[in-house]
């Protein structure tokens, strides 16, 4: 291996020119600096001698001291291991030295193999470029060249041209995922401003799909959050490789929770060449091969993971790393904005809820208190007394439910006695998944008074039990909600459908909080509605009633 060492070359023994009108290289005697003993490997001393000035040095750092010693002498590094063969074509860029006329006065082979357009470029720049320029760079076609010079002997240039076609593609393919990140954070408001927070949810991770395809050009990949309280690694985004199976979780944790759960303790990337013959691998994509795993990272905060699998081994190399890493800060800034979003009108909601509940405590109750002394007013007409104090009842009731925000269904109270039994719903079984009593609760009454059979579920397992036990007659809908101490929605949802083939499922969530993205993992499965908390009774109703009678 031959490294070059470059000062300004100014120190050539001679400029004299053999025969054919080339300088060669032995007129101008650099030093050769040779790492290891000259006793051993395939080396010639005495060729190489009518060329260099050889210095044998220990090691590879004692070679560059020698350089810095002598910045302005021309130094080549070399390490043997290889036939020498013919030094001068071995350098592994083309070199060749420039006239101050422009003419060519001694190249390599490499030189001459190259086009006459690079060839005319780079000697044309050596004699015009100012004279404090080192360094400019070409492209021709699709190829692209860096061409370095320093000054030799008087009025020449020594010039050193090396193609740097891969280095400029993996240029552009970082200012391609740069836009492309930056596009994650910057949805138009235009598009954005009628959706809900599930649509803009289900936006942000088609753009992330879509350009982890084309500017990462990676097929098989899959995107987990961590949750900061369990530690655990969730699914968000999963495109080609094999979900875990139920009750399998991943932590964040350096052993026993395969290569994500190691680069989510440890906040580094892991490329891994052979999955067959590294034991951190935990199998994903069918027939994978190899995979690059790098953190999702807000500032210092590790925030999840992004996994990529490949069917061929060694595809991964330190470039797919470094693209990797920059998407996944995009990815980690937009997701991160998404769920402030979804918390943020979560807890608004609530408390904006409440301040109104507070501000309106008192006038209730001082009408309720005018209330009751016009009850027991003998002269006061007993139905309108009877109806103001249903009315404030009523009030205080709704403004309770919607300071519950997610906990209650807005009007169940004042709806439950209205509702009818409905020749759709009735006899239908309905499992009801929910671990907030108060929900579970009162969606179990309203459906039971439109007729259904309904069995409640204060968890994901629970649930789970409950499809055991139902065999062979199972259930005609399944109404869950997305998060759950145990399972999410999605995983109820996968296992509904598992067990009962096409049988409809309606996801219940907050506000539009979905932190395992179930929302839209279910949607592209087929999900039939999803509601919105806190909701009304109608709706309930309405979306039972057409999950009941549309065709799977």
């Amino acid at each position: 291996m031959v490294d070059g060492c470059w000062g300004g070359f100014s120190n050539y023994a001679s400029s004299e020119k053999p025969e054919g009108g080339f300088e060669t290289m032995s007129n101008l005697h650099p030093r050769l600096l040779i790492i290891e003993d000259l006793s051993t490997g395939p080396l010639d001393p005495a060729g190489l001698a009518l060329h260099f000035d050889i210095v044998p040095v220990p090691n590879r750092t004692a070679a560059l001291i020698q350089c810095a010693k002598d910045p302005d002498r021309p130094s080549w590094i070399l390490t043997p291991g290889t036939s020498s063969g013919s030094l001068l074509n071995s350098f592994g860029d083309a070199v060749v030295l420039v006239s101050e006329k422009g003419s060519v006065t001694w190249r390599d082979d490499r030189f001459a193999a190259l086009t006459p357009v690079i060839q005319d470029q780079a000697t044309a720049w050596c004699t015009q470029a100012p004279p404090s320029t080192r360094r400019t760079q070409f492209h021709e076609d699709d190829r692209h060249w860096e061409i370095l010079r320093a000054p030799s002997t008087e009025g020449t240039w020594l010039c050193l041209v090396l193609e740097v076609t891969n280095e400029r593609r993996h240029q552009l393919r970082i200012e391609a995922i740069t836009s492309a990140g930056s596009q994650l954070l910057h949805l138009d408001r235009t598009t954005i401003a009628s959706l809900n927070v599930a649509e803009r949810l289900r936006l942000l991770e088609q753009q992330i799909v879509q350009q982890v395809r084309e500017e990462l050009r990676f097929d098989n990949f899959e995107i987990r959050l961590l949750d900061p309280r369990s530690r655990q690694l969730e699914l968000v985004i999963s495109e080609n490789i094999n979900p875990l199976k139920l009750g399998e979780v991943i932590y964040a944790n350096e052993e026993g929770n395969g290569i994500s759960g190691w680069v989510a303790a440890r906040g580094k990337s892991y490329t891994c060449k052979d999955v067959k013959a590294d034991p951190l691998y935990r199998e994903g994509l069918d027939d994978a091969a190899s995979s690059l795993t790098v953190p999702l990272r807000m500032h210092d905060e590790i925030i999840g993971v992004f996994n990529i699998e490949s069917n061929s081994p060694g595809t991964f190399d330190h470039q797919d790393q470094e693209l990797a890493e920059l998407f996944g800060e995009y990815v980690a800034i937009a997701m991160h904005m998404l769920d402030l979003l979804v918390v943020e009108r979560y807890t608004v909601s609530e408390q904006a809820s409440r301040n109104l509940l507070a501000d309106l405590n008192d006038p209730l109750e001082e009408i309720t208190e005018v209330a009751r002394q016009l009850e027991d007013d003998q002269g006061a007409n007993s139905s309108l007394t009877s109806r103001l104090s249903a009315a404030v009842s009523s009030m205080r009731t709704r403004i309770e439910a919607s300071a519950a925000g997610p906990r209650s269904i807005l009007d169940a109270e004042q709806a439950l006695h209205k509702i009818k039994v409905d020749e759709d719903a009735a006899g239908k079984r309905i499992l009801v998944a929910d671990d907030e009593e108060s929900i579970r609760t009162a969606v179990g009454r309203i459906l039971t008074e439109l007729g259904c059979t309904v069995t409640l579920c204060e968890n994901g397992r629970t649930a789970l039990a409950e499809f055991d036990r139902s065999g062979d007659v199972g259930f005609d809908l399944v109404v869950s909600d997305i998060k759950m101490p145990d399972l999410t929605g999605y995983e109820i949802f996968q296992e509904a459908r598992n067990r009962f083939k096409g049988i409809p499922v309606i996801l219940m969530t907050g506000f539009g909080y979905d932190p395992n993205h179930s929302i839209v993992r279910a949607s592209q499965e087929g999900m039939q509605s999803v509601l919105f908390k806190p909701f009304k009774t109608a709706q309930l109703i309405e979306a039972v009633k057409s999950a009941l009678t549309t065709p799977a």
